[in-house]
């Protein structure tokens, strides 16, 4: 095979990435000490090309996946605004609202997924990432399921929703031995909620199958709260100890308060609001479940206020990197509150909530993680330049835009949802501008 030294090709191709244990022998160079948990760096190098796949595009999962996030999540909203505003039809023969929602949450949504778990996976099993060929197999069952979601209607009958439904298997089969291999209990929760988040999908794609063809919204609620359960329970992982790493670095890390028995009250509660949330959510204000619905969020909001009120947020604004992190876990306490006052006094549309939680905490968390986690695992400064915090303003002010959007006038409902989806593929469009080049090219030294 021919040298790639001197050509843009250099930088898919890597030689072989060392095993694990020759990695952890380089030190620093090749471990960045974070919190309770190591974080492994991408040691790929540029030189001798050894095959397509093991170039530094394919050397780790956040790679591939993170930037088909950060390039689908704008394509997704910007066809979304043209269906709502008629620039052109819908592609589907499916409601085009429930095609939106599907691809944000097992399109976009599930990218992230997939680029978070391959990447934390390793580092939580002491294992080797999965590279190359595999990754590269993995890749593209997600974007089998892209092509089977936009083109479902040029398709046999059932053929797209069918290739829609082999990520997930796909990623357990990589994910799953290492973190049983390790047997720390912690960890089992990802491989069932992972579970948990395929049967959302293959509900939410039942009304292409007409076998309940009335239930299409549940697969997407059930899809969305599983996400929400990782994200609350990643982020009560991490955001701390990032931040006691950040205090520290600065000669400020007394303070930082974490409570174990407190945590796994604020998890529990909302596994259990969400999940009464799924059950009584179509009842009628005043009946019995709703109430109960209510006082479950509100119980949920205050638990995760406690838990977040000794992470120092206010110690964080001059690190947009790690106050993002922050802000998001904060809009999971404004999504339980406002499922508070919706479902116990009536004042704010049940979307209102949904969307603090989609749009809001999900759409924040996960491009705080996608900004964060290729510049440790590349060798890069832990810092957002200007331009991706101008990102990280305009994921805020799209979620915070789409919320509200409900409580306009009916005339500029519309307008609202225009603007929030217009914010929100303007701040993953820089995503991709600015992360290109560090997701594509081999890590540095």
């Amino acid at each position: 095979m021919a040298e790639a030294t001197g050509t843009p090709w250099q930088y898919w191709v890597r030689q072989d990435v060392p095993p694990r244990g020759k990695r952890q022998q380089a030190g620093v160079d090749g471990i960045e000490q974070i919190g309770d948990d190591e974080i492994q760096m991408d040691t790929t190098v540029s030189g001798e090309n050894r095959g397509v796949f093991s170039g530094a595009f394919f050397s780790y999962g956040f790679r591939p996946f993170f930037l088909s996030a950060g390039c689908y999540a704008p394509i997704v909203i910007v066809y979304w605004i043209g269906v709502l505003s008629g620039w052109w039809p819908a592609r589907t023969a499916a409601s085009p609202i429930w095609w939106h929602g599907h691809e944000m949450v097992f399109g976009w949504a599930a990218a992230a997924l997939c680029g978070f778990l391959l990447t934390a996976v390793p580092n939580w099993s002491a294992s080797n990432p999965v590279t190359g060929a595999a990754l590269a197999f993995l890749w593209l069952l997600w974007l089998l399921g892209r092509v089977g979601m936009w083109f479902a209607t040029s398709l046999p009958s059932g053929v797209g929703p069918a290739l829609d439904l082999l990520l997930i298997p796909g990623l357990l089969c990589f994910v799953l031995p290492p973190i049983y291999r390790r047997k720390e209990p912690r960890h089992y929760v990802f491989p069932v909620f992972l579970l948990v988040f395929w049967i959302a999908n293959l509900l939410s794609l039942l009304p292409y199958t007409n076998a309940w063809p009335n239930r299409a919204t549940t697969g997407l609620y059930l899809g969305t709260y599983a996400m929400i359960v990782m994200l609350t329970i990643i982020g009560g992982r991490v955001v701390p100890n990032f931040t006691r790493g950040a205090l520290r670095a600065k000669g400020k890390e007394q303070g930082i308060k974490t409570s174990e028995t407190l945590s796994k009250l604020a998890i529990l509660g909302v596994v259990l609001a969400l999940a009464i949330d799924l059950v009584v959510r179509n009842r009628p204000i005043g009946s019995i479940g709703p109430v109960v619905n209510g006082c479950a969020a509100l119980l949920v909001a205050v638990l995760l206020i406690l838990r977040a009120k000794g992470w120092r947020f206010q110690d964080t604004w001059d690190n947009p990197l790690l106050s993002i992190l922050h802000v998001g876990q904060g809009w999971l306490i404004v999504a339980f509150a406002a499922r508070a006052v919706s479902t116990l006094t009536g004042l704010l549309p049940p979307t209102v909530a949904f969307h603090a939680l989609g749009a809001g905490a999900m759409a924040t968390m996960i491009l705080a993680f996608m900004t964060r986690a290729p510049l440790g695992h590349t060798g890069r400064p832990l810092r957002a330049s200007r331009v991706t915090a101008i990102s990280y303003l305009l994921v805020i002010a799209a979620g915070a835009a789409r919320v509200l959007s409900p409580l306009l006038p009916g005339s500029l409902q519309l307008s609202g949802l225009v603007v929030a989806g217009s914010l929100f593929a303007i701040a993953y469009a820089i995503y991709v501008v600015v992360y290109f080049s560090i997701l594509t090219r081999p890590a540095v030294r």
